[in-house]
């Protein structure tokens, strides 16, 4: 374990006996607001990522699936590690599907959710999931859809969908995987979200010299189902050795 409590802890944990089989999770705060008001835990959900963007180390390998026990143990790890925070007592629990790995590229990850909600029935949790699409994961959006209906409504679940630039070349360039387009990001964006639902987040990570152009994104996504979220370039090794310095900071906001 590594970090700032008041910030973010990271965990590394080898899930069995193959030494290759190592995630990484986190028990973090929301800007330094306390666990007792806001706790934020990420799962990985693949050993590496074969996705590869080139901005994330996780891409440097990649050696299968995360079962829904594997997802649901890092949690428990993390909700289990405060004694005297019992899950049920902040007053919100967000379980974010985001650190290792593409969930749309895991067929557990909806499993993983049921069980999530099984495991923490309480009316402070929000789930949430972050991808970038793949191509063909139409089917995966339409489980979480129904899982949002059925285990999560009334605002306990996000969706969120990286999108990165505005410009479909340089998404290509940055996530070297076959994925959406911001038109099809839209369609599905909208069928996903529903009256009541938060809505749908586009998350990009500001990179400089990465086109962003708000008139893009205004004529692909109606503001009453997406809002978007910027994020800084984070300073991984493989962001760094090509030269992706971010756009937004706490020093330059």
């Amino acid at each position: 374990t590594i970090g700032d409590d008041a910030v973010a802890l990271i965990h590394l944990a080898q899930m069995d006996d193959d030494q290759r089989h190592l995630v990484e999770f986190v028990d973090a705060t929301d800007g330094g607001i306390p666990r007792e008001e806001k706790w934020v835990v990420n799962l990985s959900t693949q050993f590496g990522c074969p996705v590869r963007c080139r901005m994330c180390d996780a891409g440097t390998h990649f050696f299968g699936n995360l079962s829904a026990g594997q997802m649901l143990e890092q949690a428990a790890g993390v909700l289990a590690s405060r004694p005297s925070l019992h899950p049920s007592q902040t007053r919100k629990l967000k379980v974010h599907f985001s650190r290792m790995g593409e969930p749309a590229l895991n067929p557990a990850v909806p499993e993983a959710l049921v069980g999530l909600r099984e495991a923490y029935p309480y009316e402070n949790l929000v789930a949430a999931v972050a991808t970038m699409a793949p191509k063909g994961s139409g089917g995966f959006l339409s489980k979480l859809r129904s899982i949002k209906d059925e285990h999560y409504p009334n605002g306990h679940f996000q969706l969120q969908f990286s999108v990165n630039s505005t410009d479909e070349g340089h998404r290509d360039t940055l996530m070297p995987y076959p994925k959406l387009t911001l038109a099809e990001l839209a369609r599905e964006g909208k069928a996903f979200h529903r009256d009541g639902d938060r809505k749908v987040v586009l998350n990009v990570a500001a990179a400089r010299g990465i086109p962003l152009d708000p008139a893009v994104l205004a004529s692909h996504f109606a503001p009453a189902h997406f809002i978007v979220k910027l994020t800084p370039m984070n300073p991984t090794e493989t962001a760094s050795s090509r030269g992706l310095g971010t756009l937004v900071s706490a020093g330059e906001p």
